[in-house]
């Protein structure tokens, strides 16, 4: 057996891994709610930005934006493990 296989296979270290796992998964999706809220909020300031006839400020955001959307889609990449 692989040593990672014997570290999985005890008991205490298995329990106490799932739970450490649990906690960080709860953790990522009150992240996600929360980036999602802000992306919602940020994606209406770039529409009155643009409505203002101020595009250096919106496509500032946008890359803003575009980088929280990333960083999203990380969260659910690692939510999936």
């Amino acid at each position: 057996m692989s040593l990672l296989n014997q570290l999985f296979n005890r008991g205490v270290f298995r329990t106490k891994c799932k739970t450490c796992l649990s906690l960080a998964i709860s953790r990522i999706k009150l992240l996600q709610n929360k980036r999602d809220v802000q992306l919602k909020q940020m994606r209406k300031e770039i529409a009155q930005f643009l409505q203002a006839g101020q595009e250096a400020i919106a496509r500032i955001r946008v890359e803003h934006v575009i980088r929280e959307q990333n960083i999203w889609a990380a969260y659910e990449i690692l939510e999936l493990f």
